[in-house]
């Protein structure tokens, strides 16, 4: 297979081969108040920027985000 031929496009997608996976060595279950602040302390005290948050919502927040009441402008 010569190089720069379409089957050699389609194996490698953004320079990385279809079999490649990233190493995330901290993981951060839930955007919620806290996946957000634990990700802010370790980028401040620590400069560690090597971490994922995930959260099974499409937005951040948490039980904030997710808790939407009609007619409230807040709720501090």
């Amino acid at each position: 297979m010569l190089p720069g031929s379409a089957a050699e496009t389609i194996k490698y997608v953004n320079g990385y081969s279809d079999d490649a996976y990233t190493y995330i060595p901290v993981v951060i279950i839930g955007a919620g108040a806290g996946g957000i602040a634990t990700g802010c302390q370790l980028k401040e005290k620590l400069g560690f920027d090597q971490f994922r948050i995930f959260d099974r919502h499409s937005g951040i927040g948490g039980t904030w985000w997710i808790n939407r009441y009609p007619g409230v402008g807040c709720d501090m």
